[in-house]
């Protein structure tokens, strides 16, 4: 993927050479590329697909099945991993920013046991789910072409450094929340 980006014509961010209107959302933001091969593979519980995560995010769709995700009247269902002791935040989980998109009942006992980044997981019903962003990373013109900053980053849309991000998953922000059983 690294060959096909290169500086923006503008000189103001970075862009697919061979580009089109759906490699950006409606904010702007540049996506990053994978294959699309549904039903070939196994399941990576431990990275979400690009295109599927932003799909299941924005249709409010299950994370594991593709289905719709469980809705009540207390909200829609996420599947968290519960902050360490001492480092939960005030008022967790509200306001919480999540990658992970929401899930239906059924799923939620199945992620549980495969998912490696849950082990004390708790099932949050938040009415409030709000678009807040992106999570991905920021490339840097250099001599060489484009070349990655080392850490990941979540950003939020709006934000002026926007231009120099490359996107790799939907960030939701779970307002309105209630911790359920």
């Amino acid at each position: 993927m690294a060959k096909a980006l290169t500086t923006h014509p503008s000189g103001t961010g970075i862009a697919y050479r061979d580009e089109v209107p759906a490699d950006r959302d409606r904010h702007g933001v540049l996506w990053a590329r994978l294959t699309e091969a549904p039903g070939e593979g196994r399941p990576n519980f431990r990275a979400l697909h690009t295109s599927r995560q932003r799909r299941s995010m924005l249709e409010q769709l299950c994370q594991v099945c593709g289905g719709p995700a469980s809705r009540s009247s207390r909200g829609v269902l996420f599947l968290l991993q519960r902050p360490e002791p001492g480092e939960e935040p005030t008022g967790w989980p509200e306001e919480t920013l999540s990658t992970k998109p929401p899930i239906c009942e059924p799923c939620a006992t199945l992620a549980t046991h495969h998912c490696p980044h849950l082990t004390d997981p708790v099932l949050v019903r938040s009415r409030k789910p709000r678009i807040w962003g992106v999570f991905g990373g920021f490339l840097t013109p250099t001599a060489n072409g484009l070349t990655p900053l080392p850490s990941h980053d979540t950003l939020p849309y709006g934000d002026p450094t926007a231009p120099w991000f490359l996107a790799s998953q939907l960030v939701v922000e779970l307002t309105r929340c209630q911790v359920v059983g």
